[in-house]
């Protein structure tokens, strides 16, 4: 199967990927309004369709009434092959985080403000699981990286790993590239972003687009006191090491802002790629990826 830069094509030509009658999960924000109204569309076609119906754990919980009499699965045991994700990024995140090492074909639906990441709007669903069904999609497969705590490992990150000042006091940290020391930064932290992730907290600090056709990781620094350094794009494959250096004060680090663990003096953190990528299945995604870029982050506001 080709690899090109972060995104793994695997393409049917005249024929769709069967799937024939194996069951799909649905996970989704919980109490959400548009989430709720999204729900009811995906089970009415996946019931017409005879696909047998999972659902997650706590979705069930907050869509009782809604999803009442479907099995219900758990992300970190036994998820389903495919699933369906409403919600928004922060859900897809919080998803992803929590099947671990497990790498199901997942379908996006934005039910959110944002939701970059997930491509189906509320006014195609019907189509798009339709499509799902009948393997009508492509599979981008999505990098990422996995971080080590003292030579712990830490859950994979779709988007970045992140280390910043606890109480907005300066931290001092000294970074690391295959063993080479290639900046020291007096701030506010560091952000180590993959391709995905650039266009998440690592724009937002003033590090580039990079085009998802590249794979790639980014070390931005987050307000250096030392007004030379800039973000530093960097191969995937590089060994990128964070050392506390003696003088700094107390950071967190978070993982796609969806766990945080506290960090002190002399702690080191490590981020190297991620043995199990993530799934998505895509239908229009590139047809122009800049113009949703933009358009999404615009209408953000």
């Amino acid at each position: 199967m080709p690899l090109v830069g972060m995104v793994q094509r695997e393409e049917e030509e005249g024929t769709a990927i069967k799937h024939v009658k194996k069951p799909i999960g649905i996970v989704a924000k919980p109490n959400s309004s548009m989430a709720k109204e999204a729900i009811q569309v995906v089970v009415r076609v996946l019931e017409e369709n005879g696909v047998p119906i999972y659902v997650e754990r706590d979705t069930a919980e907050s869509y009782s009434e809604e999803l009442a009499g479907y099995p219900v699965f758990h992300l970190d045991s036994n998820p389903p092959e495919r699933m369906i994700v409403i919600g928004g990024d922060g859900t897809l995140l919080r998803t992803i985080m929590k099947l671990k090492d497990s790498s199901p074909i997942i379908m996006g639906v934005r039910a959110g403000k944002r939701g970059f990441l997930l491509d189906v709007e509320r006014y195609e669903i019907e189509d798009r699981v339709r499509d799902f069904i009948n393997g009508s999609y492509r599979v981008e497969v999505y990098p990422r990286n996995r971080v080590y705590y003292a030579d712990k490992p830490l859950p994979c990150v779709l988007n970045d790993a992140v280390l910043i000042t606890k109480m907005a006091k300066m931290v001092k940290l000294s970074v690391y590239v295959d063993g080479d020391r290639i900046m020291g930064i007096d701030g506010d932290g560091v952000i180590i972003s993959t391709t995905v992730g650039s266009s998440a907290y690592s724009l937002s600090a003033g590090g580039p687009i990079i085009d998802p056709r590249l794979d790639i990781n980014v070390v931005t620094p987050l307000n250096p006191v030392q007004l030379y350094l800039r973000p530093i794009v960097l191969p995937a494959d590089a060994i990128i090491e964070v050392e506390v250096s003696p003088g700094s004060n107390d950071l967190y680090l978070s993982l796609d802002g969806q766990e945080v663990v506290d960090v002190s003096v002399g702690d080191v953190i490590t981020v190297r790629r991620c043995e199990s990528p993530v799934k998505m299945a895509r239908f229009k995604w590139w047809e122009n990826y800049y113009e949703r870029l933009y358009a999404r982050l615009l209408a953000y506001w």
